[in-house]
């Protein structure tokens, strides 16, 4: 600490009050000891950080910018400029200040695994696993980085290197909801070849031996064959894990054709146009009539040999604004594919669940016509309406630009069969059958309720259900 610097016990005062989470009040009485200590560093620092708690991030890297330019081995800001600019996309600047820290203090751990996760982002895996490697060097115990080589290492196929560092992030922090969730995600496409002491991949071991109908697929799924599926794995993963953070409430099973559907959906959160690639995509869409149906349908969809092997998730609805409770979605990638699908699978779901299920094909995401009436309307040559806007192009363009990070969007192949990712979305699929008071919840003579946020939620939309009537 410099004489420019404020005495300590008034940056802690400052400090406690961040901390406190009075950061408004905090970063005014910075403001008011900058104009005491006009050369501060710290103090620039200090409202550069509550800058960007508070998510001005541009304020943020002006009073960064200026606490280095009085202190130019000042690591500490450089850092935090870096995740300042990194947070605006800002990448290329924001590896220029992470390496400038890096400059200063050569063992700095966060800097290495921040240029990583940008390199990542930027598409350059190779050198992120260099970046990730060096910060696991300085920090052999540096868990955040564990994970995210792991990552890196599955963009480039390694993927048994990836359940290893998983593994080791996990080892190193038990309640990593990320490392957790990636290491279940990667058992939905590989199998890892080795031994590698991690529970999850032990009990998905265990999962991934449970046969349906013994692969009959020409006999109906009874409604036993789908409660016992449900109450066997539930034994597996309440016996040997304590509940875990896994966010995802939808089962795919996915071919290798990038859909990117969370570019598109961005587009249209951000820009409230339909990206071009939707107009070309179609869906058929099952709704099954109750949870029981929702597992039997999964089991058909695991099972469905299509000539191109499409793109297919089941799941519960949890959008507020579009309307039903359990479906089926095959992504198709012309309307004629689709019709196609539809009456195939179709006959398929009569054979297997043995009921008329509602199969429709529908045109893009459910949220567009609500926006757009026109998207899905036909004219009567059965041609769609509405067209892609070529003034659309350029704004599609300009956020691509912005967001290189959503431009691409791997897919691995899924593997066929029944895996511990299937399971714990299943549980969920019960608690929102109970919020929706689906009587044939009743058969799994289930009571707690595992996933509460789910519960909450389903309670919400029966709530509305009601009062739309």
């Amino acid at each position: 600490m410099s004489s420019q610097d404020p005495p300590l016990d008034l940056i802690q005062s400052i400090i406690n009050l961040h901390t406190d989470r009075k950061s408004k009040l905090a970063l005014s009485n910075a403001h008011k000891l900058l104009e005491q200590f006009p050369s501060s560093a710290i103090t620039l620092n200090i409202i550069g950080a509550i800058s960007a708690e508070l998510s001005q991030f541009d304020q943020a890297i002006k009073y960064y910018k200026k606490a280095v330019k009085i202190r130019p081995n000042y690591h500490e800001a450089f850092y935090n400029m870096g995740v300042a600019q990194q947070s605006k996309n800002y990448f290329d600047e924001a590896i220029e200040s992470y390496s400038k820290a890096i400059m200063i203090k050569p063992n700095y751990a966060d800097s290495f695994n921040n240029i990583g996760f940008i390199q990542h982002i930027q598409g350059n895996f190779e050198d992120a696993i260099v970046s990730y490697s060096k910060a696991i060097l300085i920090n052999p115990n540096f868990a955040a980085a564990f994970n995210n080589i792991a990552n890196s290492l599955i963009e480039i196929g390694d993927f048994e290197s990836a359940a290893d560092n998983l593994s080791e992030a996990i080892r190193l922090n038990p309640d990593d909801a990320n490392a957790n969730s990636n290491i279940i995600k990667l058992l939905t496409f590989y199998t890892p070849k080795k031994q590698i002491l991690n529970s999850l991949i032990q009990i998905n071991k265990e999962i991934r031996k449970i046969k349906i109908n013994n692969n009959n697929i020409s006999k109906v799924i009874s409604n036993n064959t789908a409660i016992n599926l449900f109450l066997t794995t539930t034994k597996l993963i309440n016996k040997n894990l304590k509940k875990l953070t896994y966010q995802e409430t939808q089962i795919y099973r996915n071919n290798t054709t990038s859909l990117n559907c969370r570019r598109h959906m961005s587009i249209f959160k951000e820009h409230g146009i339909i990206p071009e690639f939707c107009f070309s995509c179609f869906k058929v869409q099952v709704e099954p009539n109750s949870v029981i149906d929702l597992i039997k349908l999964f089991v058909v969809f695991d099972e469905l040999d299509l000539d191109e092997n499409n793109t297919r998730k089941c799941y519960v609805e949890l959008r507020p604004n579009v309307s039903g409770f359990y479906k089926g979605l095959i992504y198709c990638n012309s309307l004629e594919q689709a019709n196609n699908i539809a009456k195939y699978v179709d006959l398929i779901i009569k054979n297997r669940i043995g009921l008329d299920l509602l199969v429709t094909v529908k045109r893009g995401c459910s949220e567009y016509p609500l926006s757009f009436p026109e998207y899905e309307e036909t004219n009567k040559n059965g041609n769609h309406v509405m067209k892609y806007s070529s003034n659309w192009k350029a704004i599609e363009q300009n956020y691509d630009t912005k967001n290189p990070q959503n431009l691409n969007e791997n897919r691995r192949l899924s593997l066929r069969g029944f895996n511990i990712s299937d399971a714990i979305i299943i549980q969920k699929w019960i608690d929102y059958a109970k919020g929706i008071e689906d009587p044939s919840v009743h058969l799994l003579n289930q009571d707690e309720i595992h996933y509460p946020e789910i519960y909450k939620k389903s309670k919400e939309r029966i709530n509305i259900s009601i009062e739309s009537i």
